[in-house]
C-alpha cells in the first residue's frame, strides 16, 4: 500500500477515535454540570444545623433574663412584709449590675437602707455598712438631682459637685458607670435606687427599670393585700362588708417610709422609733439581751423623744411604742430610762 494511502487510513481512524473521545468528554461534562446544578437547587443544600458548642449565646441569655424576671416578679409581689419586699427588690436588681443599693429620703437626709454586691475588701464597705451611710439632702449629689427632677440618670460616677461624698463613704474604687433612678411611693419619689458597674460588666438598665416598677407597684398594693387577707381570715369580709372600707386616698406606708398622716401620734411614734431601730440594728440586738438599751442608746433615745414632743404632748404613746418596738415588749430592757407614765 502506497505511503499516502496508509497515512490517510491512519488519519481517518485517529479522527474517528478523537471525535468519540470528545463526544464522551462533552457528555460527561454536561452530566457533571447538571448534577452540580441539581445539588445547588436542592433544599438540603441550604439546610444545616449549628452544633451546640458553636451556637451564639444571645438567645440563651435572653431566655435566662426572662426567666429571672419571672422569678423575681413572683418573689417581690408575694413578699410577706415590706422589708422582705425591698430585700427581694435589691436582690433582683443586683443580678443585672455589679452593686445595688437603696437610699430612703428621710426628712432632710438620704439614709442607706441596704446594699448588695459590696465586697468589704480593698477599702470597700460591706453590704451591711450601707445602712450606716447618711447623706444630707442639701449636698449637691446625684441623689438630690434624681429626687428634685424626678428622672433617672445613667453615666459617669461623678456628675454632680458633691458626688465624691457618696464614693468616699463607699470606699474602694470608683465605678465606670452608674445608673440611678427614683423609687416612687404613693406617687412620690421617696427613695433612690443606685446601681453601678466595673470593668466589662454592663448595667442592664431596662431590666432594672422593670424590676423597680414591679417593686413600686407591689409596695403600693401591699397594705391592701394585707387588709384583704386579714378580712378573709377573720370572715369580716363576708360578715361585715360595710363596717370598714379601704380608703384609697389614705397614705399606706406606716413604718417603712414616713407617713403623711400627720395628726396621728401613735403612727408618728412608730415611725421615729423604727428609724432608731434601723440606724442602730447591730447595737440593739446585744443591748436587748443585756437589758441596757437606754445606756447603749442614751442619746438616740432622747433625740427620738424630743422629735416626738415637737408635735405631740402625750408622752405615754411614745413610751408604749418604745417598749413595744425598741425593747421588743420587754420594759426591763430599757432599765434606767426615766419613764414619765406608768403602764
Amino acid at each position: 500500500m502506497p505511503d499516502e494511502k496508509v497515512k490517510k487510513f491512519i488519519d481517518s481512524i485517529l479522527n474517528k477515535k478523537m471525535s468519540l473521545i470528545i463526544s464522551k468528554i462533552n457528555s460527561l461534562k454536561n452530566e457533571i454540570e447538571t448534577n452540580l446544578k441539581n445539588i445547588t437547587q436542592s433544599d438540603d443544600f441550604f439546610t444545616y444545623e449549628i452544633p451546640k458548642y458553636l451556637e451564639t449565646k444571645e438567645e440563651n441569655i435572653e431566655g435566662e433574663k426572662i426567666s429571672l424576671l419571672h422569678r423575681y416578679t413572683l418573689k417581690i409581689s408575694t413578699s410577706t412584709n415590706q422589708i422582705n419586699l425591698i430585700d427581694n427588690l435589691l436582690e433582683g436588681i443586683n443580678l443585672f449590675c455589679n452593686r445595688a443599693a437603696l437610699f430612703l429620703l428621710r426628712d432632710d437626709k438620704f439614709v442607706g437602707w441596704g446594699g448588695i454586691g459590696f465586697s468589704n475588701k480593698n477599702g470597700e464597705i460591706g453590704n451591711n455598712d450601707v445602712k450606716k451611710i447618711f447623706l444630707s439632702f442639701s449636698a449637691n449629689t446625684i441623689f438630690r438631682y434624681i429626687i428634685n427632677n424626678k428622672k433617672k440618670y445613667s453615666g459617669k460616677a461623678l456628675s454632680q459637685p458633691d458626688d465624691h461624698l457618696i464614693y468616699s463613704r463607699f470606699g474602694g474604687e470608683k465605678p465606670n458607670k452608674i445608673f440611678v433612678s427614683p423609687f416612687y411611693v404613693n406617687g412620690k419619689p421617696q427613695a433612690v435606687i443606685y446601681t453601678d458597674s466595673f470593668g466589662y460588666k454592663e448595667i442592664e438598665e431596662k431590666t432594672i427599670e422593670v424590676i423597680s416598677t414591679i417593686g413600686e407597684m407591689s409596695l403600693n398594693l401591699f397594705p391592701f393585700r394585707q387588709k384583704l387577707l386579714a378580712r378573709v381570715k377573720t370572715k369580716e369580709f363576708s360578715e361585715e362588708p360595710e363596717k370598714e372600707q379601704i380608703d384609697l386616698r389614705e397614705p399606706i406606708y406606716e413604718d417603712f417610709f414616713h407617713s403623711t398622716k400627720k395628726n396621728d401620734p401613735e403612727r408618728k411614734a412608730r415611725v421615729i422609733i423604727n428609724d432608731l431601730v434601723l440606724y442602730n440594728e447591730l447595737t440593739i440586738d446585744e443591748a436587748r439581751k443585756s437589758k441596757n438599751l437606754y445606756k447603749s442608746l442614751h442619746d438616740a433615745i432622747l433625740q427620738a423623744k424630743e422629735e416626738y414632743l415637737k408635735k405631740f404632748n402625750d408622752i405615754s404613746i411614745f413610751e408604749k411604742q418604745l417598749i413595744k418596738i425598741l425593747a421588743n415588749g420587754d420594759k426591763e430592757a430599757l432599765r434606767g430610762y426615766p419613764f414619765e407614765t406608768l403602764f
